[in-house]
């Protein structure tokens, strides 16, 4: 019970950040980097008081990193080959008329100094921020209960929710892979390398289309 009570109060609290910064840019370009960047913030302090100091730096090390390279070759190419198309044949029977998605949509609207601004919150700080939330607080709460495999699926159930519908199966896909190394190597740091340079590849792609 406590598990579940700490990971709603955790998301209810996210919740209550992302209203407040609305409310207070609005509409502004500065919305999503700021939020990103504060809900992160707001989560490493989470961290700190539920993981020991041992587990904190645990969580932030990369023990070999050779391993962790070949694992964040491997998400990536899981990503491109397995993960992308199974997401386009999906939401193509699912969603053949489906909008762009918002973040793309944004991309489109940007003005050019506005386009860099949001470039570096997609590309940087929402891997920073969602695999702090999602693998490294979520994941490692659930772990205290479910097993690996459990943890895994359910995480990633969660982070696949906290996405617009059209990119639920992408996100779904991308959360048992970085859930995977999480637990594999105990940290979220080649996850969250991983997650970026997605992401980036993903900006690219959007802003030369």
């Amino acid at each position: 019970m406590m598990v579940w009570a700490s990971i709603v109060g955790v998301l209810i609290a996210l919740f209550a950040l992302l209203m407040a910064v609305f409310l207070i840019v609005g509409d502004s370009e500065l919305g999503l980097p700021i939020f990103t960047f504060l809900s992160g913030v707001l989560v490493f302090f989470i961290l700190k008081e539920v993981y020991s100091k041992e587990q904190i730096t645990a969580l932030f090390s990369i023990p070999d990193r050779s391993e962790a390279g070949r694992l964040i070759l491997l998400i990536l190419v899981l990503d491109i080959f397995v993960v992308l198309p199974i997401h386009a044949v999906i939401t193509i029977f699912l969603f053949p008329e489906a909008e762009q998605q918002e973040v793309i949509t944004m991309f489109e609207d940007a003005s050019d100094t506005s386009l860099a601004l949001l470039a570096f919150s997609v590309a940087i700080l929402t891997p920073f921020a969602e695999e702090l939330l999602f693998r490294g607080f979520i994941l490692g709460m659930l772990l205290k209960r479910y097993s690996n495999t459990q943890s895994i699926v359910i995480s990633s159930l969660i982070f696949a929710i906290a996405h617009e519908p059209i990119a639920m199966i992408l996100a779904f896909g991308g959360g048992l892979l970085y859930g995977w190394v999480r637990v594999r190597t105990g940290s979220i740091l080649p996850g969250m390398i991983a997650h970026a340079i997605w992401n980036g590849f993903i900006t690219v792609v959007v802003i030369m289309y």
